[in-house]
């Protein structure tokens, strides 16, 4: 126990000797770290907004004129016995109508020429919408193979297409970019913090020769410059979840404004723990692994 804390006690003498580069240091991990902690919240506030799009999203098949409202219920239950669907909405011809003239009362022109006509232009539709957006053509492949066809004026999933594909790839990319990201700002931190402990061996240079005339092993001489690295990653870890914290906090109400389905500040309080051991954790393992690299580089004993 005497030896663990003399090693303990060294490894924070190395810290504040160099109190400038071990500061230096810290900075760039806690600019790592909080890239790798706003990427885990900003991958929750990215999956809470996709999926608001995708409950959004939907695919509208209009049927002809003069079809039986029978007809377009029993592919209403076709539909909804399907696993992918997760709702199917009924719009009649005059709910169809009766949607149009509120959305567009302001119009005068188009109401007045739309009771110009002798009968409602609009058709009935059903309004699809599915559990995973990139299953769609499936569904509509369904309704264009079915004995329902023939009832089917038109589908509008080729205008919206572009919409779900673009809704369903944006996780994917983000996520390969964020990790590209972090592994090269790592690489970075690693390098830093690599000559951080290099300059701290070096300073130390005439203790590590006493203590090696003394008998000291090679364990007791190397452990404090590991611990240094330890202390930077912790230090800066610290430093992210609190400013983390503050930060949800002080934004989440203006972000809310914007984006009603993204509580930032709510999803951190929630995962608390999970936030903090990510943070902690990383920080912790870029500092020791970064500093054992050096000490195994620049000090022989």
């Amino acid at each position: 126990m005497e030896n663990i804390f003399r090693v303990i006690k060294n490894s924070w003498r190395n810290f504040t000797r160099n109190l400038w580069i071990s500061i230096s240091a810290m900075f760039m991990m806690f600019v790592a770290l909080s890239v790798i902690g706003g990427l885990f919240l900003f991958d929750a506030s990215l999956k809470t907004f996709v999926s608001g799009l995708q409950d959004r999203v939907d695919v509208s098949a209009y049927f002809t004129k003069g079809t039986a409202e029978e007809e377009i219920i029993a592919v209403k239950t076709q539909l909804e016995n399907r696993q992918n669907v997760k709702s199917v909405q009924y719009i009649s011809e005059n709910m169809a109508l009766d949607i149009f003239t509120e959305r567009h009362k302001d119009n005068e022109v188009l109401i007045n020429s739309l009771d110009e006509l002798d009968d409602n232009p609009l058709q009935a539709s059903l309004n699809i919408r599915v559990h995973n957006p990139a299953q769609f053509d499936k569904e509509v492949a369904f309704l264009e193979n079915s004995s329902a066809s023939e009832y089917i004026d038109s589908i509008n999933f080729k205008e919206n297409e572009e919409v779900i594909n673009s809704v369903s790839q944006i996780s994917a990319n983000v996520s390969k970019g964020g990790f590209a990201f972090i592994l090269g700002l790592g690489l970075l931190v690693i390098l830093v913090t690599l000559n951080t402990i290099r300059i701290a061996i070096y300073s130390a240079r005439e203790e590590i020769y006493i203590m090696k005339l003394v008998g000291a092993s090679n364990w007791f001489v190397r452990m404090p410059f590991v611990l240094t690295g330890a202390w930077y990653g912790l230090i800066a870890g610290l430093f992210v979840v609190l400013f983390s914290y503050l930060g949800t906090w002080a934004l989440h109400s203006r972000v809310s404004l914007i984006f009603a389905d993204i509580d930032l500040y709510g999803y951190l309080v929630q995962n608390f723990l999970v936030y903090f051991a990510l943070v902690m954790g990383a920080g912790l393992a870029i500092g020791t692994v970064s500093s054992w690299v050096a000490v195994r580089r620049y000090l022989n004993v």
